[in-house]
């Protein structure tokens, strides 16, 4: 039975899956009582695109009214040391993040990541980091698809390797992947 993380908990949480897979359901699952949250939305709108923004409200309804809500921050790094100590962070989620970067070359990206890694684990925080399984679906036909793929699969194994728990969802079932799961040498 999957339980709500203590009020106490500090540390880093993942969680992946594919595509509608319960990530985002199970990530406001477990930290709904660690109040304060603060929700950061790593997408932007997409005027044009109806079903996205239908997904995004979807989202909004879910949430509760209490959690301060920050929609694509410029700088996340800087939003996440902005929250206090006893705050606790929801970040949905990491393909937003990788998409707002796209356009770096391979130096301002790697340089990115790093310091977002850093961020994630230099506070005293609960942060919570959904994050998309882009690599199980097809392979991209342009370049710009191959980059996001590339570049969102390798931070999403990075980003595990400095978590305190994973998690997977798959299908509405969650997967507590440090209790089934090895890490590979």
């Amino acid at each position: 039975m999957i339980t709500p993380i203590s009020k106490n908990y500090k540390g880093l949480i993942s969680i992946t899956g594919p595509t509608r897979s319960g990530k985002s359901k199970l990530a406001e699952f477990l930290i709904i009582g660690k109040d304060p949250v603060t929700y950061i939305a790593t997408s932007k709108p997409r005027p044009n695109d109806p079903e996205w923004q239908s997904r995004i409200d979807f989202h909004r309804k879910r949430r509760p009214d209490s959690w301060k809500l920050l929609e694509y921050p410029k700088d996340i790094c800087k939003a996440i040391k902005s929250i206090q100590d006893n705050g606790s962070i929801l970040i949905d989620s990491l393909g937003g993040l990788v998409e707002q970067h796209l356009n770096e070359d391979n130096d301002q990206w790697n340089n990115f990541q790093f310091k977002f890694l850093k961020c994630l684990t230099e506070d005293n925080l609960c942060i919570v980091v959904v994050s998309e399984e882009v690599g199980w679906g097809i392979v991209p036909a342009t370049p710009i698809g191959h980059l996001f793929r590339e570049r969102h699969s390798r931070l999403n194994s990075m980003l595990s390797c400095q978590s305190n728990k994973r998690w997977l969802a798959v299908n509405g079932i969650a997967i507590d992947l440090d209790k089934i799961g090895h890490v590979i040498p």
